[in-house]
């Protein structure tokens, strides 16, 4: 796959001003809430909403209440309980992209996505999208006290044009496509 300078487009895209601009100086948290926490909020809901679903079918295992109706309301939780999962990621990775367009992150990943069905997949299902945040600002996310400088001669990730859909922004995390596209603003 071609680097985001290979794709055409990307001269007309930076004089647009619609790649990732990351400033001379650390930039101010201007993404609320940032990206990490969206990410904590994400971890509570799954751990907090797993144990809670664990805890009800105990408990109505041990009761007289057990059976197919009561198998299948279980089955139904568990359903809606995974899909505002599936609702709730994608709300860290806009957040996460609003971020990186603005030249800083406050949320790193070695390997992930945020989008069911984007980025390249292992024969195991699993997403293995590679991240490299080397380009752009790391930022607490707590205060925007400066974690790491950004590698200037790094492009960092964010929405560059599309080389699999021309005239269209896609994620770029840094190594990857991830296949995530968006209308040019």
């Amino acid at each position: 796959m071609p680097h985001p300078r290979q794709v055409p487009g990307y001269a007309e895209a930076a004089a647009a001003g619609l790649l990732p601009r990351v400033p001379e100086h650390p930039p101010a948290l201007s993404v609320q809430p940032t990206a990490r926490s969206l990410m904590h909020r994400f971890i509570a809901l799954a751990l907090g909403g797993s144990l809670v679903l664990g805890v009800v079918a105990g408990v109505v295992d041990r009761s007289a209440l057990h059976g197919p109706a009561t198998a299948g309301v279980l089955g139904a939780l568990a359903l809606v309980f995974l899909v505002v999962l599936l609702l709730a990621l994608p709300r860290v990775g806009r957040q996460s992209v609003a971020e990186l367009q603005q030249g800083y992150t406050t949320l790193t990943l070695q390997f992930g996505g945020f989008w069911c069905g984007e980025g390249p997949l292992t024969l195991s299902g699993e997403m293995r999208a590679a991240w490299d945040y080397r380009g752009t600002w790391q930022l607490d996310h707590r205060d925007g006290r400066v974690l790491r400088a950004p590698d200037r001669g790094v492009d960092p990730p964010g929405m560059y044009p599309s080389p699999n859909q021309p005239g269209r922004m896609e994620l770029w995390t840094g190594r990857v496509w991830l296949e995530h596209v968006a209308d040019r603003p």
